[in-house]
């Protein structure tokens, strides 16, 4: 991804040189688009009044790195249903001493034991079958899955919680096993796709309206992927939304 909504990416470095530093000191840890703009966010006082950061879909703990290193006061819960990332996000957690907690739950609208798809590339891992030509799953593990619902409801008193969705086309069944988390929650950063790649995949423009509806409206781009072997569209993009008002 590129740091496409402040400047072109060859100039990016300038605009944000402390997070280009991390990026170049954390290569596996740092999309450096992405903490740019959370950085500057912060720093305008736009994403302003969290008390917890929600990682869903962690893999091995890069959102949760780059969110400490904006509020490292905050506790960060980490959700990643792959035994073996979840085992890397452990140790990433305990190696930078990220404070909050850590799940190896699958999430969803219901909870049930279902079968996570293990691809090539450990980032692509979903509950869905890509929907790209030639790529299959390398094998498919059982994994416990559960509702943001049920599992925040355990958790310490949160009033003003910051959530991040990164689950690979899944995201309206994870929406819709959180509502009553929804009503805690202050900002919500979904990776949309305008290019579907898994199989019933969730689309970019139905998650922007089922966001209305939970009563969030968008307020920035955060990081783009383009497509830079065809027509440079845009493939994904970090949408960042607000709460405007409970939804009814």
């Amino acid at each position: 991804m590129f740091l496409d909504n402040l400047l072109p990416s060859n100039l990016g470095a300038l605009a944000a040189p402390a997070c280009f530093l991390k990026r170049l000191r954390y290569p596996s840890m740092v999309s450096f688009g992405l903490l740019a703009n959370l950085s500057r966010m912060r720093s305008r006082n736009i994403i302003d009044g969290v008390d917890s950061i929600w990682d869903i879909g962690a893999n091995r703990g890069q959102f949760a790195f780059m969110a400490n290193s904006i509020w490292p006061e905050l506790p960060v819960y980490s959700f990643e249903p792959d035994p073996e990332s979840y085992k890397v996000l452990r140790q990433n957690v305990s190696r930078f001493s990220i404070p909050g907690n850590t799940f190896c739950y699958a999430l969803s609208d219901k909870v049930e034991a279902t079968k996570l798809k293990r691809y090539a590339e450990h980032v692509n891992n979903s509950l869905l079958q890509r929907d790209v030509l030639n790529e299959h799953p390398l094998e498919e593990v059982v994994v416990e899955c559960t509702t943001l619902d049920v599992v925040s409801s355990q958790v310490p008193e949160f009033n003003a919680a910051f959530l991040k969705l990164d689950v690979q086309g899944f995201e309206l069944a994870v929406l819709a096993g959180a509502r009553d988390f929804l009503d805690k929650c202050l900002f919500v950063l979904v990776e949309v796709s305008f290019a579907p790649a898994y199989a019933n995949g969730a689309h970019a423009g139905e998650i922007i309206l089922a966001m209305r509806d939970y009563g969030f409206e968008c307020i920035e781009i955060l990081d783009l992927l383009r497509d830079k072997h065809g027509k440079n569209r845009i493939l994904e993009a970090d949408i960042l939304f607000q709460r405007t008002a409970l939804a009814p």
